[in-house]
């Protein structure tokens, strides 16, 4: 019971991650062109590649974003990150369960 909670907790923060961090992506697109084109144009699917991802991570990391004074921007990359320490937490819980099971 405890891993079918954990599993489905980790896959709907999992879900929950990239659909925001699509959102992201496509707010800095439209409405912060100029820092969307400074990360190397990220794309949800990596298109453009793993570094522009990784710039994105960084520049999310580092709070940059509140430089840009954009609420939804902000609030999304607060979710963002929060639900980045939760997988960092949830997947070695789950790995932890599934071999003591």
């Amino acid at each position: 019971m405890i891993n079918g909670v954990m599993l489905s907790t980790f896959l709907a923060v999992l879900v929950f991650s990239l659909l925001n961090g699509a959102w992201i992506l496509h707010r800095l697109q439209l409405a912060h062109r100029a820092v969307w084109d400074e990360l190397g144009q990220p794309t949800a699917t990596m298109s453009s590649g793993v570094l522009p991802r990784l710039a994105l991570v960084r520049y999310i990391w580092r709070l940059r974003f509140r430089a840009l004074g954009d609420a939804p921007l902000s609030l999304a990359c607060w979710a963002a990150l929060l639900a980045e320490l939760a997988l960092i937490v949830l997947f070695p819980l789950l790995v932890l369960g599934a071999i003591s099971a």
